[in-house]
Parts: structure tokens; sequence; C-alpha cells
């Protein structure tokens, strides 16, 4: 495996990871907070493991600017660039700079600016999905 897939797929994997904070608050607020005294220990245990991920959630995101930078060299050093691995990036960046400007900028999660993020990250996974299994070089 080369260093662009090896960086492909690590990109992939942090960005799971950084989406996964979502999925895991969503499933702390429907279920674990009604589950019965009897499985206090469950629910102490995942909302440990729930604020940890989300905790690390800024640095999912920048792994994945920092892959990103890696991942895309090779392929601008040659002149050639894929066209949906660019849809892929831009979104990516805007996802990165949106949340960036909410955590050090903004400091208000109340902003008008959380369901851009939020929007432009789901946004992100069918680019990605598409980058994966459609990838047209064009020279330039």
């Amino acid at each position: 495996m080369g260093v662009q897939a090896l960086t492909g797929w690590l990109i992939v994997l942090t960005l799971v990871a950084a989406l996964s904070t979502y999925l895991l608050k969503q499933i702390g607020r429907d279920y674990v907070k009604r589950l019965p005294r009897e499985y206090a220990d469950f629910a102490s245990t995942y909302r440990r493991f729930m604020k940890f991920m989300v905790g690390r959630h800024r640095f999912f995101g920048a792994a994945a600017l920092i892959a990103l930078a890696v991942h895309a060299y090779p392929v601008i050093a040659r002149s050639f660039i894929s066209v949906s691995g660019l849809i892929a990036a831009f979104i990516l960046i805007s996802t990165a700079a949106a949340g960036a400007w909410l955590f050090y900028g903004k400091r208000s999660l109340r902003s008008g600016l959380l369901p851009v993020h939020r929007a432009l990250a789901f946004l992100l996974l069918p680019a990605v999905i598409i980058h994966l299994f459609y990838r047209v070089m064009i020279a330039f």
C-alpha cells in the first residue's frame, strides 16, 4: 500500500472518529439516558467513552486535514487532480474551517455556523464515498 492510499484511509478513519461524536451523543440521548438502574455501570462507561471521543473531536478533524495535505501532494506534484477528490477536499477544508471558527473564534455553539458545520460534515460522507469509487484525473 502506497503513501497515498495509506493517507487516504487515514483520512477516512479520522473522519469516522470525528463524525462518531454526533452518533455517540445521539445514542446517549435516545437510549443510554433511558436505561434502567441495573445498567448504570454500562451507562457510566459509555458516557466516559463518549466524553473521551467528544473531547478529541477537533484533533480528529486536524488529523484529517494534515492527512489530506500528505494525500494530495503527490497528485498535485504530478500536475494531475481528481475532480471528486477536489470536491471532497474542499468540503473537508470548509468543514474544518467552520469548526475551527466555532471553537477558536466565536466560542459559541449557538451561532448559526454550527448547523453549517454539521451539514458540511454529513455532505462530506457521500463526497468521500464518491471519491473512493470515481476518480477522474485531469491534467492542469
